[in-house]
């Protein structure tokens, strides 16, 4: 990764006047950037709207019957059309701290979760 940044930076100062570009479609054309990284500078970096789905927001997207998808990036465009634009920035850190603490990707804790009685389990075999 380090050599990534290392040369990201360079065509930074080289192209872009040492400065990050505030479009995902260049921002995809970086060594190594995929949409979650272009998503994540967007939001975070510039307060632009954009939807980052990591393996968290996948899977309990998925998890949850919310969408149905097989990749990360079908994930993102699924809740573009689905997901009110008021969430799109925060989901991601909703997501990624519950997927962390209670809705682990194997044996999730479905005895802690708030949500248990709506949610559809989806790939879920044990649970705690």
């Amino acid at each position: 990764k380090a050599k990534r940044v290392i040369e990201i930076c360079e065509i930074l100062v080289e192209k872009y006047n040492s400065k990050v570009p505030d479009e995902i479609d260049v921002l995809l054309t970086f060594p190594g950037v995929g949409r979650k990284t272009a998503n994540l500078v967007l939001t975070q970096g510039y307060g632009k709207l954009g939807i980052c789905v990591d393996t968290h927001v996948h899977r309990i997207s998925n998890r949850l019957g919310y969408v149905k998808t097989k990749t990360p990036n079908d994930t993102e465009f699924a809740l573009r059309k689905k997901l009110p634009k008021k969430y799109w920035i925060e989901y991601n850190d909703y997501l990624v701290a519950w997927g962390q603490n209670i809705c682990a990707p194997i044996s999730p804790f479905c005895s802690k979760c708030n949500i248990y009685k709506y949610c559809y389990k989806v790939g879920v075999g044990k649970s705690r």
